[in-house]
């Protein structure tokens, strides 16, 4: 794919916490891909709808914040994707808790796997290798799997 879309929010600087306005179960989010050329050329980085992205991050993200990213990326390779805030919740099997969604998408912020502005979710479609913290935060079989990769 050549086409670069980058998301609205600036990249310099800490990023913004999007939980402003609160959310309700009726909003519409929409998800748009983020093509990082810096990260999608590291050597070791991993597509976030992929196998990898799922058994290397979740044991830091956590399982529903991995979920979500993975369904995300896959639907933002082919355009943008509307998601109701309740269709998100029920998906992801946390209930009809809008706060619940906020708290997943601002998790999946500080990482760095999406960026939020407004009702728009860029979401990466690479993941950098894991970093160091990351990778001593496995499990150790997990651990080993990594380093031998």
């Amino acid at each position: 794919m050549t086409t670069t879309t980058q998301p609205t929010t600036p990249t310099t600087g800490p990023a913004q916490r999007s939980s402003d306005p609160i959310l309700s179960a009726s909003d519409t989010l929409t998800v748009i891909a983020w093509h990082d050329p810096t990260i999608e050329q590291a050597s070791g980085a991993m597509p976030t709808d992929s196998d990898d992205a799922l058994v290397w991050y979740t044991p830091s993200v956590g399982t529903i914040g991995m979920a979500m990213a993975h369904r995300f990326a896959r639907h933002a390779t082919t355009g943008p994707s509307c998601w109701t805030v309740e269709d998100i919740a029920r998906t992801f099997g946390i209930g009809p808790s809008p706060a619940r969604v906020a708290r997943s998408l601002d998790r999946l912020e500080r990482f760095g796997i999406v960026r939020r502005t407004g009702p728009t979710v860029a979401v990466r479609l690479w993941l950098a290798p894991l970093t160091y913290r990351q990778r001593c935060g496995l499990p150790g079989y997990l651990a080993a799997a990594y380093d031998a990769r």
